[in-house]
């Protein structure tokens, strides 16, 4: 059977982003390439492409993902049918054994002993999550190492570092960049802020929880624009996510939300603007994220790949703690391990936040310091063009590094 069937595995919003865009550049290298996918986490809407047959349930469960991080919603998830869910998965991978020529799992080790056990093909692996970098925390234990030696064929880390530890296990692995960066998309719409001196840019998340934190942001935001608007202009751009309700951002009584409805502003993705009773405006960005970190200067993140994207573009995240599963002490800790000097973590209340963000925009030294380390622990563009040339060029006929389980 020719090397022309692939299937790609992912388990989460994140994992199902890069895998739709080295898919993007797979299918440009080779047109012809048969690609189905299954995302094991949520609809799989990154997937949306004609030539990609996206397979399984696409349910979204309460957990969102997090069960790894907070156990009992592993229980709502169960309660909302996941076990089901996952049997149809484990179904769709049998099915895929005698069409699938080999698996590219995005995400962690849990997809490649799925993918093993069911459709007991070649693997090639991308693990997004962890990192040497995050040592002692979420670095590849032996076992996890033990089970990549002996069930990929090629594994391709985010980092030159999580790479080079890999390979000193004697496993198949290849440093070629981090594919997130690809993930986004910059046309250089700057909103009309051009003429502001400082700009601020306003990643919420996109979980539920992202009404609440958002609440400590919005009284920063005050802060910030009392302490900075002296020194010169100061802009607000919040990049707000389709999965959240713009009209709640109303429901705080001492700020104004005001729709968009010229057709200009919205070609320019204006979708709202948030107006407080001391003045300070934030413009309400929606479908252009990239734009939104590409025109500010620092950045307050409330996100998982948005603030990695963010730093890996040069610019500094302010973060806190939320109260819901995502945005955790723990979460928070990891990602500053991954991030280095290049996010920013300060107590969950407005003082702090408004503080650490007046001292980042009036340093340019440390600015420029913070936005060197973001783009050498994220790699700069173009890995989605690298790695889907590795998978183009992937043999399934390849041996294993070692002998098999």
């Amino acid at each position: 059977m020719d090397k022309k069937n692939i299937l790609f595995i992912s388990n989460g919003y994140a994992e199902d982003t890069i895998a739709a865009r080295i898919i993007e550049e797979l299918l440009k290298l080779s047109p012809f390439l048969n690609i189905k996918a299954l995302p094991l986490v949520g609809e799989g809407k990154a997937y949306a492409h004609p030539k990609i047959r996206v397979l399984g349930p696409r349910k979204i469960m309460p957990g969102g993902g997090f069960v790894g991080i907070n156990p009992f919603l592993l229980v709502k998830d169960i309660r909302a049918g996941w076990l089901k869910a996952f049997k149809q998965c484990i179904d769709v991978l049998r099915s895929e054994r005698k069409l699938t020529n080999f698996v590219v799992c995005v995400g962690d080790v849990f997809l490649i002993l799925l993918s093993s056990f069911f459709v007991k093909k070649p693997i090639v692996f991308l693990p997004t999550a962890k990192s040497d970098y995050a040592k002692g925390m979420k670095e590849h234990y032996k076992i996890e190492k033990w089970l990549i030696k002996r069930l990929c064929r090629l594994v391709i880390p985010r980092d030159r570092k999580t790479a080079s530890s890999l390979q000193d296990f004697n496993i198949n692995a290849v440093y070629a960049g981090n594919v997130m960066m690809d993930c986004l998309s910059i046309t250089n719409e700057d909103f009309g802020i051009g003429e502001a001196r400082y700009k601020v840019g306003i990643l919420p998340g996109s979980k539920e929880e992202a009404y609440d934190n958002f609440t400590v942001v919005l009284d920063a935001v005050k802060l910030i624009a009392q302490e900075i608007s002296p020194l010169g202009k100061v802009a607000f751009l919040l990049s707000f996510p389709s999965s959240l309700d713009l009209k709640k951002l109303s429901e705080k009584p001492d700020w104004k939300l005001t729709m968009n409805n010229f057709s200009e502003k919205e070609k320019k993705g204006i979708a709202a603007s948030l107006t407080s009773d001391r003045g300070a405006l934030i413009k309400v960005i929606r479908g252009r994220f990239g734009d939104v970190v590409h025109s500010s200067q620092v950045i307050i993140g409330l996100a998982g790949m948005a603030n990695e994207q963010a730093v890996g573009l040069g610019k500094p995240v302010v973060s806190f703690p939320g109260r819901g599963p995502q945005i955790t002490k723990k979460f928070l800790y990891i990602q500053h391990m991954l991030l280095g000097g290049a996010i920013s973590i300060v107590d969950r209340n407005a003082e702090s936040v408004a503080k650490e963000v007046c001292s980042l925009l009036t340093d340019p030294h440390r600015l420029n310091d913070m936005a060197k380390i973001g783009r050498e622990r994220m790699g700069g563009f173009g890995a989605a063009k690298r790695v889907a040339k590795l998978i183009a060029n992937f043999s399934p006929a390849s041996p294993l590094s070692s002998s098999g389980l």
